[in-house]
């Protein structure tokens, strides 16, 4: 990453929250209680990972075959699993302490934004919960969105909230095959989180990190100001 590092994106399921098998958990159970749709783990994290709640929803009713033109389905769905995941962070908060720690120091030296197919109803509480919301410049929620990942919108608007002019000075932490390409799209920097949907994620990141932390994102904080070039 010769290129500096103007600003700083992270997603936040997966990445900045370590909460995708819940999400996995909490869409395939809701699924089969209110849909009659029985979808195991492997498949919700090979096919429906990385896109914005609303669209899984939607994508969920359409695979049990029922008829939701007026959305009224997985709409009920997605407040189900809205509550569902807010009482579950809450008696099991899914940021842990090095994520929030290494956000704080990447936000003491470069603009921060948060960009999630996640609702602002779940992400504020779980960031204000961690003791970080105040800590991002821009946060972009899948209910600010019309088009989730791949689709870079989300990207873009946080790119113009935090004032920036260009994209190429913009890393940005995605744990998705699908939120590495709307990286991509957006012309911005993708490093790898995790080691899920490696071979669909192949070719669209340039740095994989096992987790957010100190120690495994070292190396950024000497690509930014302030750094100690020794």
């Amino acid at each position: 990453m010769g290129t500096a590092v103007a600003a700083v994106i992270f997603d936040f399921n997966g990445t900045l929250s370590d909460d995708e098998p819940l999400l996995a958990e909490l869409f395939t159970e809701l699924a089969a209680e209110q849909l009659g749709l029985e979808i195991s783990h492997e498949s919700y994290l090979e096919t429906l990972a990385g896109l914005s709640d609303p669209e899984i929803a939607a994508r969920l009713a359409g695979m049990a075959g029922r008829d939701d033109a007026s959305g009224s389905l997985a709409s009920r769905l997605l407040v189900s699993k809205i509550s569902a995941y807010r009482r579950r962070v809450e008696v099991e908060p899914r940021i842990t302490p090095e994520a929030s720690s290494f956000v704080r120091a990447v936000a003491a030296r470069v603009p921060v934004a948060l960009v999630t197919g996640a609702v602002h109803e779940e992400v504020d509480t779980a960031l204000q919960a961690a003791g970080i919301g105040d800590l991002f410049a821009a946060v972009v929620a899948g209910d600010d969105t019309r088009h989730g990942k791949p689709d870079p919108e989300g990207l873009l608007l946080a790119r113009a909230q935090l004032g920036l002019p260009a994209a190429g000075g913009v890393v940005v932490f995605e744990d998705s095959a699908a939120g590495l390409e709307a990286v991509r799209a957006a012309g911005m920097r993708g490093v790898k989180v995790g080691t899920d949907q490696l071979e669909r994620a192949e070719g669209l990141y340039e740095r994989i990190i096992p987790r957010l932390g100190m120690e495994e994102g070292a190396w950024l904080l000497q690509l930014l100001p302030g750094a100690d070039q020794g």
